[in-house]
């Protein structure tokens, strides 16, 4: 059963205007005000919708330990105008003849949006098309999901596989500075002017990627397993009851677009500019009953011994950044002692909209002069969120569109990798 239910409301607006002039030269009026009138296409206001699936007896059956998991819809419309115009134009010649009285209208309130809604287009919220990307990202952050169930606090099945090199690198801490010097030394003597400063700038660049690298794919991982090690003893386990476990993924995409224009309301013409933007956040969450143990959270699983294949290929993690393979692998390998409770699929959706005027220009300077300017905006927000249950049995397969150079360590990786091979290569 499915409950609805709303609060708020969105209502039109009304924009006004003033004029002033004289309804005649015997008889002159200075000052009435005269309203626009509703204008439907540009309301202001807020209002939300949430619906939800109605499951009888859900906190009783939850107090028992039952899992319900269910789909959820929700929205949150905006509709606001901003600020306020203070313009007119009046005539260059006397309206009348004697005492020499000009036209004049004067125009304040929500004006410009009321222009641009009858002049340029009907304003609108429409978000900017995502394509395929939009359901690779759901595919990604499910599949990572699913990737990290039983996922413990590290993952001593590849640290123990790779032990000789974390030897090597602990006995062997000071490699990169000895190396350095010396090759800084061999260009001093064999080279001048230009191509020793050039010389010496590549050596030192390879040291620092090369350090870059032992640090974030040798000192970072060991601390961090000295750490879970230490967590891990110190926590207690009990095989009495099992626990229930959920596991989580998350990931994000937005896209912007910003246009310009004009339109024609005599003797104005506005120029105008409109901001669009969709932003997407996508949460996953699966639930699994099981009894962790020692072994889970350091890693020392079945599931990880699997994976170590993977692990262990040279580069796998670069071909991660392109491509979800090892998510995909890992979401695919059984996990006998883990009964699953199902998972869920949450998104939020801001669509926003924003029309704003850039200048104003006389197009009939010989009829009319200006001044003031328009100074009204308006917003539009579309704000959404759902929820729907997904199924174990669906991972997929995705090249990511996003490679993430907005991540300092991504791409200080990308480039510290790139230099080694150049430097392997004789670049």
């Amino acid at each position: 059963m499915y409950r609805y239910r709303s609060q708020g409301n969105i209502n039109a607006f009304t924009s006004r205007w003033q004029t002033g002039f004289p309804l005649s030269c015997a008889n002159r009026v200075t000052y009435y005000t005269v309203p626009v009138g509703d204008n439907t296409a540009a309301p202001i206001g807020e209002k939300r919708v949430f619906i939800d699936n109605v499951t009888p007896d859900f906190w009783k059956r939850s107090k028992q330990g039952a899992i319900i998991l269910n789909g959820m819809y929700a929205s949150k419309l905006t509709r606001k105008s901003s600020g306020t115009t203070n313009a007119s134009h009046s005539t260059v010649t006397p309206y009348c003849t004697a005492p020499n009285v000009s036209q004049t209208f004067t125009y304040g309130g929500t004006y410009f949006i009321a222009l641009f809604d009858y002049y340029a287009e009907h304003v609108g919220n429409t978000p900017i098309d995502l394509g395929d990307d939009i359901h690779r990202l759901y595919d990604e952050i499910w599949t990572r999901c699913m990737a990290d169930r039983q996922k413990g606090l590290a993952n001593l099945s590849e640290s123990l596989a790779e032990l000789d090199k974390t030897i090597s690198m602990l006995l062997h801490p000071f490699n990169g500075i000895s190396q350095l010097t010396r090759d800084l030394r061999r260009n001093g003597k064999r080279k001048k002017g230009f191509e020793k400063v050039s010389a010496g700038s590549k050596d030192f660049i390879s040291f620092v990627s090369s350090e870059w690298l032992r640090y974030r794919y040798g000192i970072t991982p060991l601390v961090s397993d000295v750490k879970a090690v230490m967590k891990a003893l110190k926590k207690q386990y009990s095989a009495l009851q099992p626990k229930v476990v959920s596991s989580h993924a998350t990931g994000n995409m937005q896209k912007t677009s910003q246009v310009t224009g004009y339109f024609l309301a005599s003797p104005y013409r506005v120029d105008y500019g409109i901001s669009r933007a969709h932003q997407v956040s996508v949460r996953a969450t699966h639930i699994d009953k099981y009894k962790p143990d020692v072994f889970d959270d350091l890693g020392l699983t079945f599931h990880n011994v699997v994976g170590l294949a993977w692990e262990l290929t040279h580069y796998s993690f670069v071909v991660d950044w392109f491509a979800n393979v090892g998510d995909l692998m890992y979401a695919n390998i059984p996990r006998a002692s883990l009964t699953s409770q199902g998972g869920v699929v949450s998104t939020r959706r801001i669509v926003t909209t924003f029309y704003y005027p850039l200048s104003t220009t006389n197009i009939a300077p010989a009829v009319w002069t200006i001044s003031g300017s328009f100074g009204d905006n308006y917003l539009m927000v579309d704000e959404t969120k759902e929820r729907f249950v997904r199924g174990d049995n669906y991972t997929a397969l995705v090249i990511k569109s996003d490679f993430r150079s907005d991540n300092f360590n991504r791409v200080a990786d990308a480039f510290a990798i790139a230099n080694q091979l150049l430097r392997s290569i004789g670049f």
